[in-house]
């Protein structure tokens, strides 16, 4: 198992990782609320985070995973249906 699997298995076992719950929001204010996080995790040389944004239409999951697929910060994301855990 290499390090990114190791990673995504703890999390997936329920590793404490900070988390931004995007349930609620339109698409222009997750992808602000969204910076704001990565921003934070950049400052606090946070490695890995959880992003939910939920089931519904899929329209804030597409919008949310282009965006974090683009970013610069962001090394990988790992799409889990309902959220995503992303490795900066």
């Amino acid at each position: 198992m290499n390090n990114k699997e190791a990673k995504i298995f703890a999390a997936d076992l329920g590793a404490d990782i900070p988390e931004l719950d995007l349930h609620g929001f339109y698409p222009d204010e997750a992808i602000q609320k969204l910076e704001e996080f990565l921003f934070t995790c950049y400052q606090e040389k946070i490695k890995m985070a959880r992003i939910i944004y939920g089931g519904g239409t899929g329209k804030l999951h597409d919008i949310v995973l282009r965006y974090l697929i683009k970013h610069p910060q962001v090394e990988d994301v790992v799409d889990r249906g309902a959220t995503c855990l992303i490795m900066l």
